[in-house]
């Protein structure tokens, strides 16, 4: 029983583990998003500009959209490198602990059939005394 319940303990530790990290990510993701969103304002700013005649806006804004490009780019870049990250580890993590559940399992299993045969000894040595009682 130890075993098993050291197991669980474990899951339970890298579940909390698991979902600080899918929150890192979900933060990863709204960066990249807000990102977007501020492009796509600067980009509607600079057509703007563009119909107002404003030449000096328009290549401020242009030097503006290419910074906020290459932001996007490692967002971007930095969302996808942890989501790959974190597809490998759970992989790993699957094959692992799948092994490891059922390696426990099989000892856990065995100590029951121990256990069991231990029981079944002692009662085949008191069954004799119980027959002799009924006589």
């Amino acid at each position: 029983f130890f075993l098993l319940s050291e197991m669980v303990h474990d899951y339970i530790g890298i579940v909390g583990s698991v979902k600080d990290v899918l929150n890192e990510r979900i933060k990863a993701w709204q960066a990249w998003n807000n990102i977007q969103k501020d492009l796509n304002k600067k980009r509607e700013a600079k057509v703007k500009a563009e119909l107002a005649g404003k030449p000096e806006k328009v290549n401020e804004l242009k030097a503006a959209i290419n910074d906020t490009e290459r932001q996007l780019d490692m967002a971007q870049e930095n969302f996808e490198k942890i989501s790959r990250t974190i597809k490998k580890e759970f992989e790993i993590f699957e094959a692992k602990k799948n092994q490891d559940f059922k390696q426990t399992i099989v000892k856990y299993l065995e100590k029951m059939l121990k256990a069991q045969e231990n029981l079944i000894s002692c009662w085949e040595k008191f069954l004799p005394e119980i027959k002799q009682l009924e006589l």
